[in-house]
């Protein structure tokens, strides 16, 4: 058995017995709310920090270099979710329960269990390049088969990114969020740092040199946090490890034929389009997604850090898993609103301002598609629930269910109304992930809307169909464009501040000092 303790800890099971605090024991509206802020906040930076390392990069590679990275990446990525078999995901779930139910001793025994299998399969993924390089070289690098080598590189790439996640997942099921933040931003930053001097001495070859280095740079990060909680153990040759960690698989299995099935879905969408239109067309819809899908997405990262293991954690009382949906709706609709509709008023200004003038023909299709990121507020706090208790197959089929559909209802609406359509069916797609997690969480579950969130949300609904009908299907003159979009987003604003004052006690505490 392997045994590592972080450097200069005695004893890392103290620190694991004072995990149990008020923060990590805290399930308050305010804890909601500041979490989901950090974390939307951390993602935020990570964008920016981004969009200058494409920049240096780009500069330093050129277009070519920046396909090059974009190949390496896709493989690495394909190699991990073929080989990581959901383990990081129900390492979380599993922790979580844990965490709020068992003792420190059992938290250790299955952080050790978790350990041996992320190990297993992180040697799983080097095999897999290993033996399958030529193969892989000649499907990602257009039929080219010279590239073996360098797959082969990206072997330590995947194989320090499995350890990363596995380290990350018990993070999350310890509950701390706080050093998941601190984690991400050195990440960030460490990231820019680690590739640039590369890309700068190195040029081309520089590329897969500074992915191996990022990888290393992840593991070793996650290391310095984790192991100062949990001692490393691992037991790779146990057959009582094996047997104890096979539920792991058996659930997390789905997940991935999950994930294959919305990756299907992401290259028969192109397809679609490209049967139509150009590549210039593809470009288009590229530049709506990311706009409406990408960056919205930012702030529903904080649901894997923080609210699936405080969900996982409760899976078991439906009263407060109950709770807990309602409040994550509830913060998520009050945190996303109101830079929706601003986004829907300054949304010429924003294509023009993000990529070029002639992007303006996108303006339809992300106004349309705005509806698309509200639902989602309420869609992927319903379909967390379904982690949560461990039924993978039921998210596989209902994920499955949802690309079908999706998939035609694109494929329908592009061939009639172009961009548009496509604005359309991204909303049309998460109206259907909306009543058909609902209804699942309602009949099997027992769930029920509170009626002050289900208000709280039709509410801010009434304040995005309003800006959508008065700033883009009437077309009204600039000035009444404003006056409308301003008059839904303060009403949006005042509704989120009113929601905050009734529930969060730390915007009670604020009024109460500005009134004294």
């Amino acid at each position: 058995m392997l045994y590592l303790c972080a450097p200069n800890e005695s004893d890392p099971m103290d620190e694991l017995k004072n995990l149990h605090n008020a923060e990590t024991n805290d399930i308050s509206y305010d804890h909601v709310l500041k979490y989901t802020g950090i974390l939307g906040g951390v993602q935020g930076l990570k964008m920016l920090i981004s969009a200058v390392r494409v920049k240096l990069t780009t500069y330093f590679l050129g277009g070519w270099g920046m396909g090059l990275m974009t190949a390496y990446n896709s493989v690495s990525e394909f190699v991990n979710s073929a080989s990581n078999m959901g383990i990081p995901l129900n390492g979380t779930r599993v922790t979580s329960e844990l965490f709020e139910h068992g003792s420190d001793e059992e938290v250790e025994h299955q952080v050790m269990v978790i350990r041996t299998w992320i190990l297993w399969s992180a040697l799983l993924s080097v095999v897999i390049c290993l033996f399958f390089s030529p193969i892989i070289s000649y499907f990602f690098f257009d039929h080219d088969w010279t590239r073996w080598p360098a797959v082969m590189l990206t072997s330590l790439v995947v194989l320090s990114n499995i350890i990363a996640e596995g380290e990350c997942a018990i993070l999350k099921g310890l509950r701390q969020v706080r050093k998941i933040a601190i984690i991400e931003t050195i990440l960030a930053l460490g990231t820019l740092l680690c590739t640039i001097p590369l890309y700068y001495l190195l040029g081309i070859r520089g590329v897969i040199v500074g992915l191996v280095a990022c990888g290393f740079l992840s593991a070793i990060v996650h290391f310095s946090f984790s192991l100062r909680l949990v001692p490393y153990r691992v037991r790779p040759f146990s057959t009582r490890t094996f047997f104890e960690g096979l539920p792991l698989i058996k659930v997390g299995i789905p997940y991935v034929l999950a994930g294959v099935a919305n990756n299907s879905l992401r290259l028969v969408i192109p397809a679609i389009i490209l049967a139509h239109h150009t590549m210039t067309e593809l470009g288009h819809y590229n530049a709506g997604w990311q706009l409406m899908v990408g960056y919205t997405g930012l702030v529903f990262l904080a649901l894997e850090s923080d609210y699936f293991p405080r969900l996982s954690a409760v899976n078991n009382d439906r009263m407060r898993m109950n709770d807990t949906i309602n409040q994550q709706i509830d913060v998520c609709t009050l945190v996303l609103t109101p830079p929706l509709i601003l986004l829907v008023v300054l949304m010429p200004y924003v294509l023009e301002l993000q990529f070029e003038s002639d992007f303006i023909v996108v303006e339809g299709m992300a106004t349309l598609a705005v509806f698309y990121s509200f639902l989602r507020c309420i869609a992927l706090p319903l379909g967390y629930s379904v982690l949560a208790k461990g039924h993978s197959i039921a998210y596989l089929i209902l994920e499955v269910c949802y690309d079908v559909f999706f998939g035609l209802v694109i494929w329908w609406l592009y061939s009639a109304f172009g961009l548009v359509g496509a604005g359309i069916a991204l909303s049309v797609g998460a109206l259907y992930d909306v009543i058909v997690y609902f209804f699942y969480c309602r009949i099997r579950y027992g769930f029920v809307f509170r009626k002050s969130t289900l208000l709280f949300c039709i509410g801010q609904f009434a304040c995005v169909l309003v800006a959508v009908e008065y700033c883009y299907l009437v077309s009204p003159s600039v000035k009444e464009k404003f006056i409308a979009g301003g008059v839904a987003f303060l009403a949006s604003s005042a509704l989120s501040l009113y929601r905050l004052f009734r529930r969060s006690d730390c915007m009670r505490y604020l009024v109460g000092r500005l009134r004294k």
